[in-house]
């Protein structure tokens, strides 16, 4: 077994667990996040500067990062969301009408997450997902824990643009095709 390989091994072990809840909460889908797990220690063991890499972690994460966005992009591409293919969040309680609210508004705001710079989805999911401190992500992204705050910020503000013209977006249909009944 290669020290490449031994690396690897020490990765799943340390933050398999991790990465896969990282993946679950990214895609919303259980089996998806496995099929990702997969495609990211493949990815992993098949690059050839894994010994370059300073902060393996780091890179892992943003790799799972990576791969989960543009399995939702991929996804958004061939059809639209079905009914079919929500997911209920854990909730205690919850009536289904609030539940599949609540999946509604996660698949939307993280499709949008998806449109944002990596470095600025990165940040997000580090402190809101993953609810890491800003000190951590500014160690992780090799920035001031002022400079992710102003990304986070920025981001936020970004994110809202884009729901906001979703929103627009889908009244203005709905009108549409009323108009034409």
């Amino acid at each position: 077994m290669s020290s490449g390989d031994k690396e690897l091994l020490e990765l799943l072990d340390r933050s398999g667990a991790e990465l896969y809840a990282l993946l679950t909460r990214l895609t919303l889908r259980e089996d998806v996040a496995e099929e990702l797990m997969q495609d990211l220690f493949m990815k992993l063991s098949n690059s050839r500067s894994t010994a370059k890499i300073a902060n393996l972690d780091a890179y892992a994460r943003r790799a799972a990062m990576n791969l989960a966005f543009d399995w939702r992009r991929a996804r958004s591409r061939r059809a639209g969301i079905g009914l079919g293919q929500i997911t209920e969040p854990i909730a205690g309680g919850a009536s289904p009408l609030g539940t599949l609210i609540n999946s509604e508004e996660m698949q939307e705001t993280l499709n949008a997450m998806g449109r944002l710079k990596k470095a600025s989805r990165e940040a997000l999911v580090m402190r809101y997902i993953q609810q890491e401190s800003y000190d951590d992500i500014a160690r992780q992204m090799g920035k001031t824990s002022h400079q992710v705050r102003a990304i986070c910020s920025r981001s936020i503000g970004r994110l809202r643009d884009i729901l906001g013209s979703n929103h627009r977006q889908s009244a203005t249909k709905e009108i549409k095709n009323v108009q034409h009944r």
